[in-house]
């Protein structure tokens, strides 16, 4: 007696296979996007974090030194560095007290990116 086969018994018909394939496809192409966003984020709070704590020190100089220097300043954190800085003194409407703004910058991805901080310097023999 012969046994007729069906044509589900022999496996998967190719349309199957190519929906199935298209699907896992999608979701692999979905997760490398995910994955990328994810690095991209990560380094963005890295270099915010990096510049938090450049700017953290270079505030921290600018108050050991006790410069009585009024006059706006900028530079890098070294030659290899991505990282600049720039300080900027205004006066104030009261006598001596000065606003300093100290700003750290780098590029990220093409653009420039920057993180600043405002203190109040009293410096009393300064005029402005």
């Amino acid at each position: 007696m012969k046994r007729t086969r069906s044509r589900r018994a022999g496996g998967f018909m190719l349309l199957e296979v190519v929906v199935a394939v298209a699907m896992l496809s999608g979701v692999l192409v979905g997760l490398i996007v995910g994955l990328s966003r994810c690095v991209a984020a990560a380094q963005s709070v890295q270099n915010y974090a990096t510049a938090q704590r450049l700017l953290a020190n270079k505030s921290y100089e600018f108050r050991v030194e006790q410069s009585e220097d009024t006059l706006d300043q900028e530079g890098t954190f070294g030659e290899e560095s991505r990282y600049s800085w720039s300080r900027r003194l205004e006066a104030t409407e009261e006598e001596g007290l000065w606003k300093q703004t100290i700003t750290v910058a780098w590029y990220e991805r093409g653009q420039l990116k920057e993180d600043a901080v405002v203190e109040y310097r009293y410096l009393p023999n300064k005029q402005p």
